[in-house]
């Protein structure tokens, strides 16, 4: 239980901090002013679906998801969009939903930034989805660090 304690806890806060410190605290500062930079403009954050999705598809077939992103000022770089793939009811222990990932696709209307993805289910059936966004960054300790998503 303790190596387990050292493997999950101690090793990546260590390996964090030799992140932070070097070169003079140069990415703790920088992390420090991106995040301040997403704190402010993430209430003006919001999702909206560009056209609605096919009702049903043959098994094989795919279909296409575009979403509508303001950013308020942010990049596309710092947010992941991201379509949660589950079947109803499903035990999130059990089967936790599948993420997959958004690209940016480029400058929309009205300021906001389009992202798109081509899914091609493995699975049949009836299938449920939700799409949200949330901050990114490669210094951040985890994808979920900052405490805020939007869902749609």
């Amino acid at each position: 239980m303790v190596g387990e304690y050292v493997s999950k806890f101690y090793q990546p806060a260590s390996k964090q901090w030799r992140r932070y410190s070097d070169k003079g605290f140069a990415n703790a500062r920088l992390i420090a002013d991106w995040k301040g930079r997403v704190r402010a403009a993430w209430p003006g954050v919001s999702l909206r679906r560009i056209k609605d999705v096919q009702q049903r598809i043959a098994f094989g077939g795919t279909v296409h998801f575009e979403v509508a992103v303001r950013l308020q000022g942010l990049a596309p770089t710092d947010v992941v969009v991201e379509l949660l793939f589950s079947r109803p009811n499903s035990n999130a222990q059990s089967r936790p939903p599948r993420p997959y990932r958004m690209t940016y696709q480029g400058p929309g209307t009205d300021g906001e930034s389009v992202f798109a993805l081509e899914l091609k289910p493995e699975v049949c059936g009836k299938i449920e989805y939700r799409l949200r966004a949330y901050p990114c960054h490669d210094l951040l300790t985890h994808p979920f660090e900052m405490g805020m998503m939007v869902w749609l």
